[in-house]
C-alpha cells in the first residue's frame, strides 16, 4: 500500500482510517435510542498519535484505555457521534470521537480527540 508522506503542518498523514456514522433507531421495547449499524462515511489519510494510556480496576473488571489524536484534512460533516476505525495488521482499533477540534483559521484540518478501551471480567487483561 502506498504511503502518503505529505501532510499538515504537524506532520505526515501516513495512516488510513475509516470514518463511520451511527444509524440510530428507537428500541420498540424500551423506547431508548439504539445504534443498529454504522455507515461508512469514507476512508481518509490521517495522522494517528497516542497521547496517553491508563489502566484501572472497577467492580472486578480490568479496564484499559487510551487517548488518541487523529488528524485529518478538513471536513464539515464529522461529529462526536461518529467513530474512527484504524485498520492495522494486528487488527482494527475502534476509536470513539470525544471532541472535534477544527482549525478555523486555515480550515485545513480537524483534530479528532478520541478514546478507546477494553474491559475484561475478573480483573485480568
Amino acid at each position: 500500500m502506498a504511503t502518503k508522506t505529505t501532510g499538515l503542518a504537524g506532520g505526515p498523514l501516513r495512516h488510513r482510517v475509516r470514518l463511520e456514522e451511527p444509524v440510530v433507531q428507537v428500541d420498540s421495547l424500551s423506547g431508548e435510542p439504539v445504534i443498529t449499524e454504522w455507515l461508512d462515511r469514507g476512508t481518509v489519510w490521517a495522522s494517528v498519535e497516542s497521547l496517553s494510556g491508563r489502566e484501572w480496576l472497577l467492580s472486578a473488571e480490568f479496564r484499559a484505555g487510551t487517548t488518541t489524536r487523529v488528524r485529518v484534512r478538513w471536513r464539515d460533516d464529522v461529529t462526536e457521534q461518529w467513530r474512527v476505525i484504524h485498520a492495522r495488521k494486528a487488527g482494527d482499533t475502534i476509536y470513539n470521537i470525544d471532541a472535534v477540534l477544527p482549525r478555523f483559521e486555515s480550515m485545513s484540518e480537524l483534530n479528532l480527540m478520541c478514546s478507546s478501551g477494553v474491559v475484561t471480567e475478573g480483573g485480568q487483561p
